[in-house]
């Protein structure tokens, strides 16, 4: 992370207690909205280290409160495996990739996130005619999206989608999925040295506005319209990713 003055201090408040508000009051959107602005400021390997460590234990707490459901674990075992073994290789790319290029998939990914959102797109419910092999090639391109730009929600929620999941055990396994790439994740950003003690420390201080802004956003769901808000985010975050893209790709060439 970089050096704490106080003007990056308010700003990381300020970007932990807005990712925490979305997250509460529409159901999605910590990391989404919280790596992409991170990156603006800092090298976006710094921003998904700090970030992993917050966003895993409070998926720890999200698996633990849907842990009714660990019976649909069984759906799965393919995609969590495949996953697990692209997820270092993620990590490693985005510490050896120039920050620019990092910056700028970050934000194409983002706008393609955005545009499906705000278009209104939402995938059938279909079977698979192999589904072993749809299950470990879709876990490892979610694993490897998640090591190397930290965007793990939007194929797991595509994936779950198809599958015919139902209600009830989607939270639990998107959780689940969520919470197992990121310890990995955290593991191997730790086996490259990508912690020191004060950076743990840095990283779980984030836990407090985060959790602040969860607790507001789902204390003002029921007077907010969902619809407008979730809009007004998508906006602002379409606005982050061409930025990201037009500032890294101009520095490119």
């Amino acid at each position: 992370m970089p050096e704490l003055s106080s003007p990056i201090i308010a700003f990381l408040f300020t970007v932990m207690l807005f990712g925490g508000f979305s997250k509460g009051a529409i159901g999605f959107g910590l990391i989404v909205s919280t790596v992409p602005f991170l990156s603006i400021i800092m090298p976006p390997k710094d921003a998904m280290a700090g970030m992993a460590i917050p966003i895993l234990i409070l998926n720890l707490y999200a698996l633990y409160l849907t842990r009714a459901e660990w019976r649909e674990i069984r759906r799965i075992p393919w995609f969590l495996l495949s996953g697990a073994l692209l997820v270092p290789a993620g990590v490693k790319m985005v510490v050896w990739m120039p920050a620019e290029i990092t910056r700028a998939g970050i934000g194409l990914f983002l706008l393609i996130v955005v545009a499906m959102r705000l278009g209104g797109w939402n995938s059938a419910k279909a079977g698979f005619k192999h589904e072993r092999l749809a299950s470990a090639l879709w876990g490892a391109a979610t694993g490897f999206l998640h090591g190397s730009l930290m965007m793990p929600a939007p194929p797991v929620v595509l994936f779950l989608n198809f599958s015919g999941v139902p209600r009830d055990a989607f939270v639990f396994l998107i959780s689940t999925a969520a919470t197992f790439f990121l310890l990995l994740q955290v593991l191997t950003f730790a086996s490259l040295d990508a912690y020191s003690s004060a950076a743990v420390l840095q990283s779980l201080l984030l836990l407090a506005p985060a959790v602040l802004g969860m607790w507001l956003g789902n204390r003002f769901r029921q007077s907010l319209s969902q619809r407008v808000f979730e809009r007004l985010v998508m906006g602002l975050l379409g606005l982050v990713g061409i930025s990201l893209m037009a500032r890294n790709i101009w520095k490119l060439f």
